[in-house]
């Protein structure tokens, strides 16, 4: 998306901060109503007949959709550059729900190796048990990923940036491949976000979110959405509707509140989490920092090429002397706050060895490189000079063992 002009005319930040003002009302209400209903009366069966058939505008029940949904998948969808969106109970919903409009038993899907914790179980634990054969790969490595497409593949699943260690795969390569081969490639961009990345540019045919982290912005809701074509997500909403996976009218009203202020969020996550970055880069007591911001990242110029709006709103470090060291670290914050999540305001930090990564075994987590000092920092839009000053606080004692 062009950040300086849209469509219409009006630049991102403009129209995000007009998200649901011109939803048609009687009483012309200046922000988007909750509307706080399971279900909608009709006058006739025949305005029935015309909703449920899409002949006319309108709702049936909220499991299958209401206005609150619509316009945060209007928003979204918009933000990503795609067709249409569905709104899901939560980032994993949005996946399942994606994942099973296109999956089925007997098909092959091929997912980036060291990909977000919670989604690797998805695969494994669930998926798996379907019949459906998932194979992890490296996705940098074109070669590995070419060679792992088999006649049953249908799906390759990527994330824009991966969670918690910043690598991005070179996208527009590898859906050149896979569509090359008549796979579809579904993308995870709640990290990178469309401000990063936005899904017409990637060329991905589908985007998930948990729109429970940037896109919202506050942790106070939950809910996920995919994006696509018409068609997709025509598949994708059968399946959320089925599966009783619709996001709720309150957690829709509030994530519609929190894109009001994505563009001026972002900018300042971004901004604040280069100089995060910079500082931890010369601390004697890290070893090393993940964030493609900095020149030592081995995908800088990667990052320069498909990233235009800044390097992104996290960055994961490893403190020397592993566990013990991180212990240490932890009890000296003051500040920032344990948190097994990210993409709120404020900045938070996680340990994936105890959270996102618990689930998985020893060697798994080596081969997703989550070593022992680990640490995932969610940089928040404070003054960037207090986050410093509180990892400094709790670096300290780490250096001086």
């Amino acid at each position: 998306m062009d950040r300086e002009s849209e469509a219409n005319g009006l630049g991102i930040a403009t129209w995000l901060a007009r998200i649901g003002n011109a939803r048609a009302s009687a009483t012309h209400p200046s922000t988007e109503p909750l509307f706080q209903t399971s279900v909608y009366d009709f006058e006739s069966l025949e305005q029935l007949d015309l909703v449920q058939d899409g002949g006319q505008v309108g709702f049936t029940y909220a499991r299958m959709g209401h206005p609150n949904a619509a316009t945060l998948e209007e928003a979204v969808a918009r933000l990503e550059g795609a067709e249409a969106g569905c709104a899901c109970s939560s980032g994993m919903g949005a996946l399942s729900a994606a994942l099973l409009a296109v999956l089925e038993s007997g098909t092959h899907l091929i997912a980036a190796r060291g990909i977000y914790g919670g989604t690797s179980a998805l695969l494994v634990c669930e998926l798996a048990r379907l019949g459906i054969e998932i194979s992890f790969v490296d996705i940098a490595d074109l070669k590995a990923l070419a060679e792992a497409i088999t006649p049953r593949t249908r799906l390759v699943l990527v994330e824009t940036l991966s969670n918690p260690l910043m690598q991005l795969p070179d996208l527009t390569a590898v859906v050149q491949l896979a569509h090359q081969s008549g796979l579809q490639v579904l993308a995870d961009n709640t990290l990178a976000t469309p401000w990063l990345m936005p899904l017409q540019v990637s060329g991905a045919d589908m985007a998930i979110h948990s729109v429970t982290k940037f896109l919202g912005g506050h942790h106070d809701l939950m809910a996920g959405v995919v994006v696509g074509s018409s068609e997709l997500i025509s598949r994708v909403r059968r399946v959320a509707s089925n599966l009783g996976q619709y996001a709720a009218p309150f957690d829709c009203w509030l994530a519609c509140r929190g894109l009001k202020t994505f563009a001026l969020r972002m900018q300042r996550h971004c901004q604040n989490a280069q100089r995060v970055a910079e500082f931890l880069q010369e601390h004697p007591a890290v070893k090393r920092v993940y964030y493609p911001g900095l020149p030592s990242h081995p995908q800088h110029e990667l990052a320069r090429r498909l990233l235009k709006q800044g390097s992104g709103p996290m960055v994961s470090f490893d403190i020397d002397g592993g566990e013990s060291a991180v212990e240490i670290f932890v009890r000296h914050l003051s500040a920032i706050p344990l948190s097994p999540s990210f993409g709120g305001v404020n900045t938070t930090f996680s340990y994936p060895l105890k959270t996102s990564h618990r689930s998985l075994s020893p060697q798994e987590r080596n081969l997703c490189g989550i070593g022992p000092g680990l640490v995932r920092l969610s940089v928040g839009i404070e003054d960037w000079q207090d986050i410093c000053a509180d990892l400094q606080r709790a670096l300290a004692p780490v250096d001086a063992r």
